[in-house]
């Protein structure tokens, strides 16, 4: 027999439902509202901080001596912060929503703003940039401003931030000492034009007081020559005379009169060296090679110093002033080889060559010091021969080389000299 269900006794039902079940479904609506609260309490939790960072933030930007702004995509202004209102004249109500166009930029400026903030959308990069500005309230100068994108979450471009230095007193500053430094720039060529004069009028100098060394020399070698070179021969020939009769004198006067004779001999030798040093008639007369010869030949019977020279056989006339250098050249080297150099030989070698007439003076002796080598290089030529060659060269437009080791030295003087003046003379 089938059994009845029971019916439910009051202490398992409360209004007609089961203890059991109202349990079961009250325990789940609980924790619903416990998160649904936490969240409602974190909501306003983030809300405050969000609302205080942007009082914060707009505090700051408005506080700030930059102008601060952000854009969005068709160049109108979502934000502005004092500064810049202030700039404007403009309340914040009056600028937010309105572009450059709109704020009565000059049309060529605002074209060149909105064109870059779009540049920016596009990019997704900042640029950087300059230019000059007066606003409708007068106030103006030079500014730097600086755009840079804001990302969403997609990684597009939903902004672009803004901020703008004003950059007048270092523009002024910059023009200052850009005015400064082309002035000092127009100083200093002046004053190098006015060196580079001095510069050329001493070289000119040197070169008239060369000349006119030379041409001191010149006529002091002829003087010697011709006039105390007579002279000496009128007495010579007098005492010769004298000498015919010797024997009709006594010892001491016929030992005064032999004696008189070789000092009159030596005398006008040395007076034909001396002459003949001074400017060497040769030189004039016959060319540098015939001058080369004759000088070299009576140094090295004077110093035993025994001196090779390597001249082609037809080399021929060069310009007298030429001449007269590459001479003197070979005449100071080789004073200075029998003086310092130690060395017993020595090689001249003179070749016209491409344009130019190249000198080179060799040695074999003790050679420069290493450091005085340096020094010379560095400072110039030493001595008042050597200047004097550096003065000829430069003003022929010639350069000068000394090199040096401990086995000797090697002197080369390169006179440049037209093409045509070479087929001419030489």
């Amino acid at each position: 027999m089938r059994k009845r269900p029971s019916k439910p006794t009051k202490r398992n039902t409360v209004a007609g439902r089961p203890k059991t079940n109202r349990r079961r479904t009250e325990r789940p609506l609980a924790k619903a509202a416990r998160r649904l609260k936490e969240s409602e309490q974190k909501a306003d939790e983030l809300r405050f901080r969000l609302e205080q960072q942007s009082r914060v933030l707009d505090v700051t930007l408005s506080h700030i001596s930059d102008f601060a702004y952000i854009l969005d995509r068709d160049g109108r202004f979502v934000f502005v912060n004092q500064p810049l209102l202030d700039l404007w004249g403009l309340k914040l109500e009056d600028a937010v929503g309105k572009n450059f166009f709109d704020l009565n930029y000059p049309r060529e400026l605002a074209e060149r703003l909105q064109k870059q903030i779009q540049t920016v959308f596009e990019t997704k990069a900042g640029l950087t940039d300059e230019t000059e500005y007066t606003s409708p309230t007068g106030a103006g100068g030079y500014y730097e401003y600086i755009f840079r994108p804001v990302f969403g979450r997609k990684g597009h471009v939903d902004l672009v931030a803004g901020s703008t230095r004003d950059i007048t007193e270092h523009k002024r500053v910059e023009r200052e000492l850009q005015d400064a430094r082309t002035d000092l720039e127009r100083k200093v060529h002046e004053r190098t034009a006015e060196v580079r004069h001095a510069n050329e009028s001493l070289r000119n100098l040197s070169a008239r007081l060369l000349n006119i060394r030379d041409d001191e020399a010149r006529r002091l070698a002829r003087e010697l020559h011709d006039s105390v070179g007579q002279m000496i021969t009128a007495i010579s020939i007098n005492i010769a005379t004298v000498s015919s009769e010797v024997h009709k004198l006594d010892k001491r006067g016929a030992d005064a009169v032999t004696e008189n004779l070789t000092l009159i001999n030596e005398i006008s030798k040395e007076i034909r060296t001396i002459s003949y040093l001074l400017h060497p008639p040769l030189l004039d007369e016959l060319g540098l090679q015939t001058a080369v010869g004759w000088y070299v030949g009576g140094f090295s019977e004077r110093s035993n110093i025994r001196v090779d020279v390597d001249m082609a056989p037809d080399f021929g006339r060069l310009p007298s002033e030429l001449e007269t250098a590459a001479f003197r050249i070979v005449q100071e080297c080789l004073t200075n080889i029998h003086r310092h150099s130690g060395s017993d030989r020595a090689r001249i070698a003179i070749v016209a060559e491409a344009g130019r007439i190249v000198v080179t003076v060799q040695d074999w002796g003790k050679g420069i010091p290493a450091d005085k080598l340096l020094r010379v290089n560095a400072e110039g030529l030493p001595g008042v021969g050597f200047r004097g060659m550096t003065e000829r060269l430069r003003h022929l437009g010639g350069s000068f080389r000394l090199e040096s080791d401990g086995t000797g030295t090697i002197v080369t003087a390169t006179i440049p000299v037209a093409k045509s003046l070479l087929r001419s003379y030489v």
